[in-house]
């Protein structure tokens, strides 16, 4: 039995350290930011902020003229409606048994009112999340109204999972709402599937073992199991719910099933049914449980360099569709280009670009919370580089993350409006940079 005081210890003791690694006593760490802002504990279940800014106007005499996008699917139920099973099946009988304390029965009360609500919905888009992407369509238009005067052309792509292309559907009745003669092409095609999710079986540069956020086969698993296996304290969380923890030994390894619940109250601010789990926890619970849940993604998609940048490097198929699409669409009259797929690929995306804050690596595994968090791709997650043009016709280029200016590592006298021509080079190196380090690392062994 680990101590009962050995997460509040640990996270005492990890504050600390994130304090001294900062170097000033002004950052926020995330656990402090988690203390802010509870939802954030919910990791990239986070509900998309719908009041960004505040903006840098444009240098004087810039005006929009193009925008190139790349979104993720709106808020969703939890990834597979097995999860939803497993918890109904693991209550049931728990009730029937007579093994729950009157903190479980008051869990199973609640949850079986739930489960009929969300059983078979697996994976589906909510309704809040076909509003994010209404939301952020309408912003675009409202932001951008040169972009979209008259009958201009858009080009939109989606992976082929449901939630995307309902994410890409919401998105563009939005601005065919706004704005009737506006003509937009919408394509669900596997060949666009290279760059929609440069981590599929889709993309060439992966091999069998490079494939998937939580690859099975990753150098970094093992740190990240630790990681799991440190944060988690099943013995004292389902102390509270059963009358004898070792009761939920039956089910499975009673650490997953702390992360199964865990996951269950992430999931629940994304719907709007009034369900709320996150009494189940402590804060202390919840921030060493998103801590571990954020590791994944810095390790599988972030600057993690136990692989030297592989895992991110793949990505560089999105950066290339970014400036081949602009090319095409100036040659053929395009307003827009529209992208609609993953989380995953907006993470790689950012560490490609070598953004700060997403690109620097953790001197140890407890240190990452403190300089990427998952949190920061929330539900709706969308990256923008928008075109402006004055009349001798210079072009600066803007790029925004959840609609938020963003600053390239390059010089700029009106940063954060970057020369295109100056902008391309970066990002031309940083592909050339992100296929040497795919040609030059090794695919992890199968094992």
């Amino acid at each position: 039995m680990k101590p009962a005081m050995s997460n509040l210890t640990r996270l005492m003791m990890a504050a600390l350290s994130a304090a001294l690694f900062s170097l000033t006593a002004l950052a926020q760490t995330a656990f402090e930011q988690i203390a802010a802002d509870p939802l954030k504990a919910g990791g990239i279940y986070n509900m998309y902020n719908e009041n960004p800014g505040p903006f840098t106007p444009a240098p004087k005499g810039y005006k929009p003229f193009y925008i190139s996008h790349y979104g993720r699917h709106g808020a969703r139920h939890l990834s597979s409606n097995s999860q939803y099973r497993q918890i109904r099946d693991i209550l049931v009988k728990a009730h029937e048994d007579g093994a729950l304390t009157a903190k479980g029965e008051d869990l199973y009360a609640r949850y079986m009112k739930m489960f009929p609500l969300v059983d078979g919905r697996g994976g589906d888009l909510t309704e809040a999340g076909a509003r994010e992407h209404r939301g952020i369509a309408q912003r675009m238009l409202d932001n951008y109204p040169q972009v979209f005067k008259g009958k201009r052309l858009i080009d939109a792509r989606s992976t082929d999972v449901p939630r995307c292309i309902i994410s890409m559907d919401n998105f563009c009745d939005q601005l065919k709402r706004t704005h009737p003669k506006l003509r937009i092409e919408k394509t669900v095609d596997k060949a666009d599937m290279a760059f929609l999710n440069p981590h599929s079986k889709y993309n060439p540069d992966n091999t069998e073992t490079d494939i998937g956020h939580n690859n099975k086969y990753a150098y970094w698993q093992p740190a990240y199991k630790q990681m799991c296996h440190e944060n988690a304290d099943p013995e004292i969380f389902f102390a509270r719910l059963f009358k004898d923890w070792n009761y939920i030994r039956q089910f499975g390894n009673p650490e997953d099933l702390e992360y199964l619940m865990y996951y269950l109250a992430c999931g629940t601010q994304c719907l709007e049914n009034g369900f709320d789990f996150w009494d189940l926890f402590s804060f202390e619970e919840k921030c060493l449980l998103w801590e571990a849940g954020s590791y994944l993604f810095f390790c599988s998609k972030g600057p993690d360099d136990i692989q030297g940048g592989r895992q991110w490097a793949f990505c560089w198929t999105l950066a290339q569709d970014i400036l081949d699409g602009y090319d095409k669409d100036m040659a053929e009259g395009r307003a827009a280009r529209l992208r609609f797929g993953h989380d995953i690929a907006i993470m790689s995306f950012m560490t490609l670009m070598d953004i700060e804050g997403w690109s620097t690596p953790a001197p140890t595994p407890h240190e990452a919370k403190d300089l990427w968090q998952n949190y920061n791709i929330p539900m709706g997650a969308n990256i923008q580089f928008i075109f402006y043009k004055n009349r001798r016709g210079h072009i600066l280029v803007r790029f925004m993350n959840n609609e938020n200016d963003i600053r390239f590592p390059i010089p700029s006298e009106t940063a954060p409006y970057y020369d295109w021509k100056e902008l391309r080079t970066y990002i031309e190196q940083r592909i050339a940079t992100a296929r040497h380090i795919i040609a030059t690392t090794p695919a992890p062994p199968k094992k």
